[in-house]
């Protein structure tokens, strides 16, 4: 064998591998993909977000001599002279829609100025909530003296139910009112005025009141 011959002769060619290094171009396709991914990741609260826009206002009412359920029975009383009841209120909306679980409590409380010494009378509460009979749900509370329960009830209905509402939009729902409790056989000889406080509870944070009243006159005979 000569100097000239040997493995060197019949060495491979050693080349670069194609993919040994991160071409740059590459590199800057990768950022440009991954952009949008942390973009949607940062928008999307922004949905449930949206009741931080939202309002809630009584909107429509009815007076008339109307017939009112009786809301731990099937019978109904009619009114002898023009009362009024609340009949709807509506969750406004701004930017965002709105798609969410609230919890709606409507409290009718006692007649501010007018006290019953003794016996008792009936007072309001929610027998339908949009198309949903809550009749049953009602909670009632006297006060009590010596054991017996006195004068006007507090009246309070708890649900919760799924709102939504579109991007700058309005959800109407519509409330029947009926009587709570029961009368001992008194009259009450006087205007009685009751409030009514509704509130809507998002379980994403927001919470939302709005008052109203119930007017019955003199006569009406209802309570």
């Amino acid at each position: 064998m000569s100097l000239t011959d040997g493995p060197a002769d019949n060495a491979p060619e050693i080349t670069p591998a194609p993919d040994a290094g991160v071409n740059r171009r590459t590199l800057m396709k990768g950022v440009a993909w991954a952009a949008p991914v942390i973009a949607l990741s940062v928008a999307a609260p922004l949905a449930s977000a949206s009741v931080q826009n939202a309002g809630l206002v009584w909107t429509d009412d009815e007076t008339g001599l109307l017939s009112l359920r009786v809301l731990d029975g099937a019978s109904a009383v009619q009114a002898g002279a023009l009362i009024t009841v609340p009949t709807q209120f509506t969750i406004t909306n701004g930017a965002g829609a709105i798609d969410d679980t609230a919890t709606i409590t409507i409290v009718v409380g006692r007649p501010s100025g007018l006290n019953l010494p003794v016996g008792r009378a009936r007072g309001f509460g929610v027998a339908t909530l949009g198309d949903t009979d809550v009749a049953a749900q009602n909670a009632v509370s006297y006060n009590t003296l010596l054991g017996a329960r006195v004068g006007f009830p507090v009246t309070t209905l708890v649900t919760t139910r799924a709102v939504s509402v579109p991007s700058n939009g309005t959800l109407s729902i519509p409330v029947e009112f009926g009587l709570s409790g029961s009368n001992s056989g008194i009259a009450v000889s006087a205007l009685a005025t009751f409030p009514v406080t509704l509130t809507v509870a998002f379980a994403s944070g927001p919470t939302y009141q709005a008052q109203t009243s119930i007017s019955v006159p003199l006569g009406a005979g209802i309570l």
